[in-house]
């Protein structure tokens, strides 16, 4: 009797819990297409009324030109670095593909001295062709930066990481204020003296790559033991799941790999510093990772031929390209909101329509930022890959995929965040001085974009954010609250709290990126001049079912052992 009692109780206790998964799924499906409905619908009117705001003005906005006739006949291009990415999209399409084909015939029949030959004859013109004579002064600071590495001895670890970081600070800072410097004491044409693009515009990229290189070089420098055995990277190619698809392994290039002392010469630098694909948008690759792929790529399986996962890749990138322009027929965001030529659009536009219109205009200058990005971080990725040379992936999530700011930080631009762990916050201490570490990181951040008040006050309004959410998640996460997760108004909870995150998040986003911190606060506070806490509360619900949707991509991506820390 008793057995059968246990027996009872068992089979009860699991059918409750089949039953419990069935709701949560249930709700999770109706959740997913609420939230498809939803979006399409915003995303729709907010075209619509965009289209009819410039119709209403005859398209004179500053910045619209003539686009498609199936899409409306006008795009909106007020963005100057998209349209000048765009411009030149064909030419670095043509100078791509010679540049890896040569690579592969290279790679192929001749040594790797060729190869290196090869990348420092193609990246040093490459560089030259963009910045003209005034690439002199990179060459100085590349110069002075090696000398450094010489007198390592003399000078000892710290004194040559302090050197190091304030000479990169202090030739960022000056270089943006005096535009490059100048070069009318050289005695050349115009041609010579016209860049197509400044150096300065590219140090920011550069001076990560320095850093990385001179602390690389310190390391091995202070431990000459430290070393790795070419057969480990090689089990673990064998054993990985990822190597068998034909990526190599990142794992391995962040965490085993290290260079050797060999590896640090001016023409490693150079080569590493000008390499094409990743030279002026990135992504972030670190030293190690960068001349390890180089040395060894012979071993470097996912360079052999173009497989399934490049063609793939390949067709992605199309796809966010066709979107973006599809976008820029229809919502003329940057003409409406962020041109200073149009200031009075934006006024206009602000006083002629809902705080929800208002809303929703918003978040899509966020959507424009990320198709923007997006598209010329993963050409970049793909022509590095298509190369032989992987790094890491940058915006690995949809925009409408983020409900934390941690989430949003760790996986916007991936390849950075990387690059601050192993170069800031592990040097400052880690984990033992978090909240100090993580403030010096942003502010840090902040002004490595541009030197504004508004991107440091984003970067502070993120920070201030971010410390609670770390500690809630921390504590909610304990295996002691699991249980919490089978609560229907829990799950509820939870959602409603991380869409108000998510409008934090578009204002705080808006304040770096977007209209600037005094065009958003006046904005706000008109906003809540007409709008009760009651349509605040209103936003955060019509955001749940997005927050639903996260949630289930997540538990998806668990069950088919796809572990993400963002």
């Amino acid at each position: 009797m008793y057995k059968k009692v246990e027996i009872d109780d068992n089979t009860s206790s699991k059918s409750h819990s089949v039953n419990n998964r069935k709701i949560i799924f249930c709700e999770y499906i109706i959740h997913s297409i609420i939230s498809i409905i939803l979006a399409a619908y915003s995303t729709i009117t907010i075209g619509i009324t965009c289209y009819k705001f410039a119709e209403k003005y005859d398209f004179k906005l500053d910045g619209l030109v003539k686009g498609y006739s199936f899409l409306g006949g006008y795009r909106d291009l007020s963005d100057f670095q998209w349209r000048y990415y765009r411009e030149n999209l064909g030419m670095l399409i043509v100078f791509g593909s010679i540049f890896v084909s040569i690579g592969k015939i290279i790679k192929t029949y001749f040594s790797l001295e060729i190869l290196k030959f090869f990348y420092l004859l193609f990246g040093v013109g490459y560089a030259f062709f963009l910045h003209r004579i005034k690439i002199i002064y990179l060459i100085i600071v590349l110069i002075f930066s090696y000398l450094l590495c010489l007198n390592y001895s003399r000078l000892g670890k710290r004194i040559f990481i302090s050197i190091t970081w304030i000479s990169c600070i202090i030739i960022k800072i000056t270089s943006e204020i005096y535009n490059g410097y100048s070069i009318n004491f050289l005695d050349v044409s115009d041609f010579f003296k016209t860049p197509l693009l400044g150096w300065n515009s590219c140090f920011g990229l550069i001076m990560l790559k320095i850093i990385s290189y001179n602390m690389e070089f310190a390391n091995v420098a202070e431990d000459k033991s430290k070393n790795f055995n070419l057969k480990d990277i090689e089990r673990i190619m064998d054993h990985c799941k990822d190597c068998h698809k034909g990526k190599f392994c990142l794992t391995a290039l962040k965490k085993i790999v290290c260079a050797k002392e060999e590896d640090f010469t001016f023409i490693n630098l150079l080569i590493y510093i000008f390499y094409p694909p990743f030279y002026f948008s990135g992504p972030t690759i670190m030293y190690h990772s960068f001349i390890f792929q180089i040395n060894n790529y012979k071993i470097n399986r996912h360079n052999d031929t173009f497989d399934k996962d490049k063609i793939l890749y390949f067709i992605r990138c199309i796809c966010i390209f066709i979107t973006f322009e599809i976008f820029n027929h229809f919502i003329f965001i940057n003409a409406i909101m962020t041109n200073k030529f149009n200031s009075w659009a934006f006024e206009e536009f602000r006083k002629n329509n809902s705080y929800i219109n208002y809303f929703v205009l918003s978040f899509n200058n966020l959507v424009f930022i990320f198709l923007k990005f997006s598209l010329i971080w993963k050409i970049a990725r793909f022509w590095g890959w298509a190369d032989g040379i992987l790094s890491e992936e940058n915006m690995n999530r949809c925009i409408y995929n983020n409900y934390s700011f941690e989430g949003f930080w760790r996986q916007w631009h991936r390849s950075y965040n990387v690059w601050l762990i192993r170069y800031m916050y592990i040097p400052l201490g880690g984990s033992k001085t978090k909240l100090l570490n993580t403030f010096i990181i942003f502010s840090f951040v902040a002004l490595w974009h541009d030197l504004k008040f508004n991107l440091l006050l984003w970067a502070w309004g993120i920070y201030v954010s971010l410390i609670p959410e770390i500690i809630i998640k921390s504590y909610f996460n304990q295996e002691k609250m699991q249980y919490l997760k089978n609560y229907m108004w829990f799950r509820y909870l939870r959602g409603f709290v991380c869409s108000i995150v998510i409008i934090l998040m578009i204002s705080a986003n808006l304040i770096g990126f977007g209209i600037g911190n005094k065009e958003l606060v006046d904005a706000l506070f008109q906003l809540l001049k007409q709008t009760t806490f009651t349509r605040f509360l209103l936003i955060a619900v019509f955001l749940t079912p997005f927050t639903f949707t996260m949630f289930y991509i997540r538990e998806l991506e668990r069950a088919n052992g796809i572990i993400k820390n963002f």
